[in-house]
């Protein structure tokens, strides 16, 4: 468990394997979505004002461990798969942390996309694209974010928006998803949930 890592002794054998298997992790998202880091600040403390990981702060860039770690065990706490959901996790776990008040729609945006693209270059199923909604409830609507996988071998993954004319209807949860085997929308099959 991310929270309990610092208690294995850092350095110690157990402690770098640890660190050695949270790594890939750690670029996953923030090599992606470098705004997190950003977001982290140089403090480390989310909008409430607290230091979300215990430790004072230095006055050095952000490393992301307050954002990284507390959502690491969210993830654990829920058996959360880190597949191309995975930053969809990030965002509704943002939506209820101390950093609710930083997250603009540019960031959000940044994570669906980010599923999106991950999805495109992952899936192996017949479908062609990916379409990802939000609530609208959820501090407003944001465009749909589609995915489309590569169409040949000399073309790479794309990521669009859409704003449609006549919105489709709000998803049940934060995000809805679902797949399409045409690069035409033209119908809408419903929205299906995150997986876990």
């Amino acid at each position: 468990m991310p929270a309990r890592h610092d208690e294995l002794g850092v350095g110690s054998r157990a402690w770098v394997r640890v660190d050695t298997s949270l790594r890939i992790y750690w670029h996953t998202l923030f090599d992606i979505c470098p705004e997190l880091l950003r977001l982290d600040g140089e403090d480390g403390r989310p909008s409430d004002g607290q230091p979300s990981d215990g430790q004072p702060s230095d006055g050095q860039p952000s490393d992301g461990m307050s954002i990284f770690r507390p959502f690491m065990a969210f993830a654990a706490d829920r058996g959360l798969s880190f597949d191309w959901t995975y930053y969809l996790w990030v965002d509704v776990w943002l939506q209820g942390s101390g950093f609710r008040d930083r997250v603009d729609d540019d960031l959000r945006l940044t994570l669906i996309g980010a599923a999106a693209a991950r999805w495109a270059v992952t899936d192996r199923s017949p479908a062609v694209g990916l379409v990802i909604g939000t609530r609208s409830a959820d501090r407003g609507a944001l465009p749909l974010v589609v995915g489309w996988k590569p169409a040949d071998l000399e073309s790479g993954r794309e990521i669009e928006t859409l704003e449609l004319e006549d919105p489709l209807p709000d998803p049940a949860t934060p995000f809805g998803w679902f797949t399409t085997t045409s690069r035409s929308l033209d119908h809408f099959p419903g929205w299906r949930d995150l997986p876990l």
